[in-house]
């Protein structure tokens, strides 16, 4: 049977109805958008189902929270599920740790598109178009041994895709850990005879490539927590051929959250702080999608500037004039948590303690009188991520996302530590734009 090309999207922790969490206070109009967020997030999947013209939907877990009780929840799944069978899209659902099989089993009058598929019972599922089998949904174990690769097989994985597309589940599961290790997922790909493999919760979004295979996971379709950073959303895969496995981000939650951490120097000013702040806002992409942005400022450092900030009053007034000064579109709102820590919490720490304390994503202005290196370092500050940022441009500037090595350079930037890079490159920097610079100074300031 001839392999036929396809697209999908592939979509997790919907949790449709579930109430958001770490937020802080905020006013009622703020409040009415993060009660509806979960809703909003699912419309936007459905949307993008259609909009793409899709084969199929596939919802990987935690569509929803048996334990909320929710009329809202179900009322907004079956809406959607029946306006995607309008348009001829087929729905496969894998329960969760949410959403139980049993709680999909009374779960009335679902439309006849929807299938549920349960990695633990289930044989392999046949997906259609046209009468013709499409692809194929199966179930990845860890001790499953019928579609495990042999080490002959594995040789050879992906040298001649013919047949229908094979796309493997991996049962969600829970962890006390945010993060888990992304080896397992290089296991898993590695042992089991698949083109796709479907990584789910909880991991963060997350992309790996093993020859012509690809494990990939969407990561929440909503900011639910502080932990889920930058834009989430569910993933559009295309398949067009061998070695053509393409994964899109397409944004769905209208909540945004970024962890922001500026180190403030001792002769910093007032104005120096503002621009620093509202450049790294507004240098955010996909920021069109969120109607509540929450930001979680980190301000280490010293000096008066740094000082000022531990009262309430400053601390409002700053929030007050970032937000009249940033150009935000209408309906947009910004939520703002503060801490602030002295320089001397972190002084004399080598980078990889400092990662290890809190040090992600570190994000500072300067001022040294050297407009190329103020202008360089200000570019890395600004990115969320360096590798990443390569990866969009590539893609913004038509090249071609789906070969093999833009996917590796994709796997890539999920990987390796963004800290490490942006250190790195601010160390080049100074020795390159500034030979005057301190080259043993792994803190920029304002």
């Amino acid at each position: 049977m001839a392999f036929e090309a396809l697209r999908f999207i592939h979509a997790a922790g919907v949790l449709a109805d579930h109430q958001v969490q770490d937020i802080g206070p905020c006013d009622d109009d703020v409040r009415s958008k993060l009660i509806d967020a979960t809703l909003l997030s699912f419309e936007r999947i459905v949307e993008a189902c259609v909009e793409n013209e899709v084969d199929f939907l596939l919802l990987v877990g935690d569509t929803f929270d048996e334990s909320d009780r929710s009329l809202r929840a179900r009322v907004a799944i079956r809406e959607g599920f029946e306006c995607l069978n309008e348009a001829g899209i087929d729905v496969f659902v894998v329960p969760g740790t949410r959403d139980s099989q049993h709680a999909w089993a009374s779960f009335k009058n679902l439309p006849d598109n929807v299938s549920l598929f349960v990695p633990e019972v289930d044989e392999p599922t046949a997906i259609m178009r046209n009468g013709n089998v499409l692809a194929t949904l199966q179930a990845c174990l860890g001790r499953s041994t019928g579609n495990v690769i042999s080490k002959d097989e594995s040789s050879s994985m992906g040298q001649s895709r013919i047949g229908p597309f094979r796309i493997g589940v991996i049962p969600p599961f829970a962890s006390s850990s945010s993060t888990p290790d992304e080896s397992a997922v290089e296991t898993w790909l590695a042992t089991h005879r698949v083109d796709y493999l479907a990584v789910p919760l909880p991991f963060a979004r997350t992309t790996v490539t093993r020859m012509e295979q690809v494990a990939h996971g969407p990561g929440p379709a909503t900011s639910m927590t502080r932990a889920d950073t930058g834009p989430a959303g569910c993933s559009l895969v295309t398949v067009e051929g061998r070695a053509s496995i393409a994964t899109e981000t397409i944004v769905t939650s209208p909540i945004r959250r970024e962890k922001i951490n500026i180190t403030i120097g001792e002769t910093a000013a007032w104005d120096q702080l503002m621009s620093a702040m509202r450049g790294y806002v507004e240098s955010l992409p996909g920021l069109d999608r969120a109607s509540v942005l929450i930001l979680n400022w980190v301000l280490t450092g010293s000096g008066s500037l740094h000082a000022s900030l531990h009262d309430a009053d400053a601390e409002r007034e700053l929030f007050e004039l970032l937000e009249a000064d940033t150009s935000l579109a209408d309906g947009q709102h910004m939520i703002h948590n503060l801490t602030l820590r002295a320089e001397s919490s972190t002084a004399n720490v080598p980078s990889d303690k400092a990662d290890a304390a809190d040090h992600d994503d570190e994000f500072a202005g300067r001022e040294d009188g050297n407009p190329l290196l103020t202008s360089f370092l200000g570019r890395i500050d600004r990115e969320h991520s360096i590798a990443g940022s390569v990866v969009r441009r590539l893609k913004a500037a038509g090249d071609d996302s789906s070969s093999a090595w833009l996917n590796r350079l994709e796997t890539l930037a999920g990987r390796v530590s963004q800290n490490a890079v942006a250190d790195r490159s601010r160390a080049f920097g100074a020795e390159w734009f500034d030979s005057t610079t301190e080259r043993d100074n792994d803190r920029d300031e304002l």
